[in-house]
């Protein structure tokens, strides 16, 4: 048997319910929330991240983000 075994790394797969995490997490480090809307806010980010995978990727995703997200973002 061989002693070294080398193992190229797969890429990061991504699916809805990371994405949505991740922007939770996101969206509370930029602004404090209570307990009881952290489950809001996943649902939210979950459906709005199975929405733009349905999305055509030619299609401008922009508009499609409500302005109550996209001004969230632009407060870095």
């Amino acid at each position: 048997m061989a002693e070294n075994i080398k193992v190229s790394p797969s890429p990061i797969q991504r699916n809805e319910y990371d994405v949505a995490i991740e922007l939770v997490n996101l969206h509370v480090s930029k602004e404090p929330v209570s307990g009881d809307e952290i489950s809001e806010l996943f649902s939210r980010y979950y459906a709005l991240a199975v929405g733009l995978k349905s999305i055509s990727r030619s299609s401008t995703i922009l508009e499609f983000i409500p302005e109550e997200i996209r001004s969230k973002f632009n407060k870095r």
